[in-house]
């Protein structure tokens, strides 16, 4: 139990300095200042992990941090200052700065930190030598090609976290030329580091593949920059920008040692202890955008807006080498050093809109969006999986420099029939062509119907429905992996997917949606509503994948207020969603496989959602105690928040094919805070903050499975979290 550990220090240490900062451009003028600070001792009686994810700490013992909230008076009579604050001194944090220095121009600075807690209770056998660069034990021993001859895995494993930060960081300039003339300038720097879990494989073939679970480190930055010109008129208003954006990893590959023994289908000493395996990271990139958008008032009623941009996007990182093991044969170098892509992008909307009659508003839109792939198309003779020789040139792979183009055009209509009522309609159409794609085109049409009022005090309602059709030309499973191919060395029947699978999204597909809402006011202290929504999905029968989705949803809320000022606020829901999905297993080796009917297996699946809470509060509250009053006033609030989830998966399978009932996934998280405030003065005021939360989840991808379960993986070993946590929080506030 420690005041400030090696997690919170630097938190803790900027919350320090900025609140010093603050005070500092307060002693000059304190009668002038608005707002207030507040500062927070907290103490959290057990570690709980994934507690930190939505609460900012996760260690057992005391956090301090602080909360601002202030108008400071500026430099001179010209200029002022708004400094925000939330949780410094926390894992996650915001920090703010708004001036406006005169009348005609502000500077805005935002800084943000995020943290994301996955696991903490990941073991791993690896140990990090360099940046992104592993090792094993130098004990470490294997008999055969499998986790169980690994038989020393339990005495090396070491605990990793899996957890990462973001850091977000903007300083925005705006400024008026004159009357109607603006400019912007906009700085961004968005920083991620941590470990993640990252599977790296080793292997030929999907036959004798072996693969490890590594804690990966993460560390990369994305600096973006934005200028724009702004003119404001009476009929004619517009906006000329340029955005870049420049992404750069620190780490440009992972590398590790197989962990398991010799195969007997892969190379001669790609085992351990000689095999050497490397993946390459995200690359560093660019883009470059150029916009311009603006809108014409041609009549009172009706205008024309218009929003344009050209952009390139570009990815010219060297290249890995095929492979990193010495100890395979590469006589074909690379074919070219790097991928030297280059995307370029269009965007183009248009917006109409008009009110021709009292009562009725139209809109029309067009958009078009295209992304043209310049890549060059190269063949790369591979070393599979640091575990083979490279391949012929016959074997060889061409990348695909996949584009695409989407036109979208739509009109809505708005008739007030009545007072406070209206009928909405609109028909949507849109049209995508694709290239090394199973399909060239589709077409999705979406007719929209609706209908809003609120011609009674007490009661307001809406209902909609929308039917979408998506149609496509021929589905050509193969249509891939042929384009991938140098040509003349497939034949035009091979395949990799069954022929009769269809991926979800570029399936023919038809979609029905229904949602009603309804909003009850009773009185004046009492507010009721009820939303219902619905929507189906199917796909064509006779084909393998995703065959049809359902998903429902209800939920309700309250709002009252007693007669003695108790706030009364609440809510439930519901959502379930369902899906039917099928396929046939078969073996590379064995194509007859796939023509067995034996071997279909189909899964529905269902999950369950429920979340309800509430929110209890009374202000002003000067309690009396036998002959004795308070002088202050007490404020109270108390919350309760509950959620649930459930996910079932019912399989069934042909004679062909084993397997054993899954187990059901569950989480379960409940939530409740306690605030009582006690208003010392009319500038000062103490609380007492209690938050008690439970977190419980199984997870049969995580519980009882150890790092060496499966034979041909080995894993990081975590378990689904749990935990059971109380926060007690003392702060001070202090209002000017």
């Amino acid at each position: 139990m420690a005041l400030c550990t090696s997690r919170t220090l630097p938190t803790n240490c900027a919350s320090l300095l900025l609140l010093w900062l603050s005070s500092c451009l307060c002693v000059q003028a304190t009668e002038s200042l608005q707002g207030n600070i507040e500062t927070t001792l907290g103490y959290l009686d057990q570690d709980a992990y994934q507690f930190g994810s939505s609460h900012g700490f996760n260690d057992r013992g005391f956090t301090p941090f602080v909360n601002i909230d202030l108008l400071l008076p500026g430099f001179s009579d010209t200029d002022n200052w708004h400094i925000e604050a939330n949780n410094l001194g926390l894992s996650s944090a915001r920090f703010m700065l708004k001036g406006q220095l005169d009348d005609n121009q502000s500077v805005n600075l935002n800084w943000r930190q995020i943290s994301g807690y996955n696991y903490e209770d990941a073991l791993s056998p690896f140990h990090s030598t360099r940046l992104a660069e592993f090792s094993l034990p130098e004990n470490w021993q294997v008999s055969d090609n499998t986790t169980a001859g690994m038989s020393s895995v339990t005495d090396h494993l070491n605990p990793v976290s899996l957890r990462h930060k973001r850091h977000w960081l903007e300083l925005d300039y705006q400024r008026h030329l004159g009357e109607n003339w603006a400019v912007n300038v906009d700085f961004r720097r968005d920083s991620i580091t941590g470990t993640k879990a990252l599977g790296g494989a080793t292997g030929s073939n999907g036959g004798n593949v072996r693969a490890v679970l590594l804690a990966a480190p993460v560390e990369h930055h994305t600096h973006q920059a934005s200028i724009s010109l702004a003119y404001f008129g009476s009929r004619l208003s517009w906006t000329l920008g340029y955005h870049g954006s420049f992404f750069d990893n620190t780490l440009t590959s992972v590398i590790w040692p197989t962990a398991f023994g010799q195969h007997p289908q892969w190379a001669a000493r790609v085992g351990f202890p000689d095999g050497t395996n490397q993946m390459a990271t995200e690359p560093d990139n660019q883009a470059h955008q150029f916009r311009v958008n603006g809108s014409y008032r041609f009549t009172p009623y009706t205008r024309l807006y218009i929003d344009a941009a050209l952009g390139r996007q570009s990815q010219n990182q060297h290249f890995s080498p095929y492979t990193a093991n010495s100890q395979l044969i590469v006589n074909t170098p690379l074919p070219i050093e790097s991928l030297d892509g280059r995307i370029d992008t269009t965007n183009l909307n248009l917006r109409l809109s008009s009110r021709p009659l009292s009562g009725l508003n139209l809109i029309a839109r067009l958009d078009y969006r295209d992304r043209d792939n310049h890549t060059p198309v190269a063949a790369y003779q591979r070393v599979s999986g640091d575990a083979a020789h490279q391949q012929s040139s016959t074997d060889a792979r061409l990348n695909r420099p996949y584009s695409l183009s989407k036109g979208k055009a739509n009109i809505e209509a708005n008739w007030r029939l009545m007072t406070a009522t209206q009928v909405q309609a609109g028909y949507y159409y849109t049209d995508t062509r694709r290239d090394y794609s199973e399909i060239t085109r589709a077409r999705e049409n979406d007719i929209r119907l609706g209908f809003r009022s609120h011609y009674f005090e007490t009661l307001a309602m809406a209902v909609s429905y929308s039917h979408q059709q998506r149609r496509t030309d021929d589905y050509i499973g193969n249509r891939p992996l042929i384009q991938t191919h140098v040509p003349g060395t497939t034949e035009a029947e091979e395949f990799e997917n069954h022929p009769l699978l269809r991926k979800y999204y570029l399936s023919e597909r038809d979609r029905d949606s229904v949602s009603l809402q309804a909003d009850w006011y009773p009185q004046t202290s009492l507010s009721l509503g009820a939303q219902l929504s619905w929507n189906q999905d199917s796909y064509p029968d006779g084909y393998f994948g995703l065959n049809n989705s359902k998903m429902y949803s209800i939920s309700g809320n309250i709002s009252y207020i007693s007669h003695k000022d108790w706030q009364l606020s609440g809510f439930y829901s519901y959502d379930n969603y369902q899906y039917q999905q099928s396929g046939r297993s078969f073996r590379g080796f064995a194509p007859a496989e796939a023509f067995d009917p034996q071997r279909n297996w189909q899964v529905s699946a269902s999950d369950n959602f429920q979340t309800l809470g509430f929110n209890l509060e009374r202000q002003g509250i000067r309690p009396v105690f036998s002959d004795w009053q308070a002088q202050g006033t007490l404020d109270l609030s108390l919350a309760f928040n509950h959620s649930r989830s459930v996910g079932e998966i019912i399989h069934h399978h042909g004679s062909a094919l084993q397997s054993a009932p899954l187990p059901d996934l569950k989480t379960q998280l409940n939530t409740a805070n306690l605030t009582v405030r006690y208003h010392l003065s009319a500038s000062s005021s103490a609380a007492l903050t209690l938050i008690r939360e439970t977190y419980d989840s199984d997870d049969f991808a995580l519980d009882d499975v150890a790092v060496n379960t499966l034979s041909n993986v080995l894993l990081t070993g975590q378990q689904s979290p749990r935990y059971q946590a109380t926060w007690l929080g003392l702060s001070y506030r202090y209002e000017y």
